[in-house]
C-alpha cells in the first residue's frame, strides 16, 4: 500500500511532463505553420535571382540592348534582361532558384525574365537544357526559339537544339511534359518524346521517339544528380536559420 502511494507522484508528474511536451510541440508548430502562412506560396528567398553556377571554357555575358560583352564568372549574378554566349568547346549552368539551365558549346541564351513566379529564356542558337524538380502551382518556365514557344506542363528535363541555319529547332523531353505554341495548333511533348518544328513559327512539326543520350545528356544528368541529392524533400519541418536557400515551401523552426 505504500508503495502504490509513493508511485502516485511519479505517474502524476511523469503525466504532467508529457501534456507540457504535446502542448509545447502543438505550439511550436503553430507558430511555424503562421510564420509559413506568411510567406510567398511556395517559398522564395525575397527575389529570385539568377547566377552562373558552373562554366568550363569561354562563357561571355552582355546586356541584350547591348554589346559589351565581358567575361562571366562564378556565381555572377545575372540581372535580366541579359545574353549569354557559350564558346567553343564550353559549357555553362546557370542557376534559377528551382531549376537549372545549362548550355553546351556555341550557344546563345537569352534570359529575359527570372522572377517569384517566372522564368522565361530564349535559345537563339546551340543546345540548351532546362531542369526543373518542383513545379508549383501558378509557376511558369518558359522556352522562346525561333520556331515555337514552349511552356513547361510538369516538372522534368528538357532538351532544345535551335539550328538557325536549316530554320528548324528540336525539342527532347526525358522528363515530364511541354506544350509548344506558334501561329498554328499548340503540340504536346511527352516524356520520350523528340519534335523537329521548322518554317519558321508556323508549327510545322515531325514527332518522334526521342534519341539516346549524348554527351551533353549525360553531364545534365551528373549535375542534376548531384545538386539535387543536395535538396531537402518536398515538403517538411526544418530545424535552423536560414532556411535552404533554393528549398522548397515547409516550416522552417528558428
Amino acid at each position: 500500500m505504500l508503495m502504490k502511494r509513493q508511485l502516485i507522484p511519479e505517474i502524476v508528474m511523469k503525466t504532467r511532463l508529457e501534456h507540457l511536451s504535446f502542448v509545447l510541440l502543438m505550439l511550436v508548430l503553430a507558430v511555424g505553420s503562421a510564420e509559413a502562412q506568411t510567406r510567398p506560396y511556395p517559398y522564395n528567398p525575397p527575389e529570385r535571382m539568377a547566377r552562373v553556377q558552373y562554366m568550363s571554357g569561354q562563357v561571355s555575358v552582355a546586356p541584350c540592348e547591348g554589346n559589351d560583352w565581358v567575361a562571366a564568372a562564378l556565381n555572377q549574378p545575372l540581372q535580366p534582361p541579359i545574353c549569354i554566349w557559350a564558346d567553343k568547346d564550353s559549357r555553362a549552368e546557370l542557376n534559377v532558384g528551382y531549376a537549372f539551365i545549362r548550355m553546351g558549346a556555341e550557344t546563345s541564351v537569352s534570359l529575359n525574365t527570372v522572377n517569384r513566379g517566372t522564368v522565361q529564356f530564349r535559345v537563339n542558337q546551340g543546345v540548351a537544357s532546362l531542369s526543373v524538380r518542383y513545379l508549383f502551382p501558378g509557376e511558369i518556365y518558359e522556352i522562346d526559339t525561333p520556331n515555337t514557344t514552349l511552356t513547361l506542363m510538369k516538372a522534368g528535363v528538357y532538351r532544345v537544339n535551335v539550328l538557325p541555319d536549316q530554320d528548324q529547332t528540336l525539342v527532347t523531353v526525358r522528363k515530364g511534359s511541354i506544350a509548344a505554341t506558334g501561329q498554328g495548333p499548340s503540340v504536346k511533348i511527352n516524356a520520350g518524346q523528340q519534335v523537329r518544328f521548322q518554317n519558321k513559327a508556323s508549327m510545322q512539326h515531325a514527332t518522334e521517339k526521342a534519341p539516346p543520350p549524348d554527351g551533353f545528356d549525360d553531364w545534365v544528368n551528373v549535375r542534376d544528380q548531384r545538386l539535387w541529392g543536395r535538396q531537402p524533400p518536398p515538403f517538411g519541418v526544418y530545424f535552423g536559420y536560414p532556411p535552404p536557400l533554393y528549398g522548397p515551401p515547409g516550416f522552417w523552426i528558428r
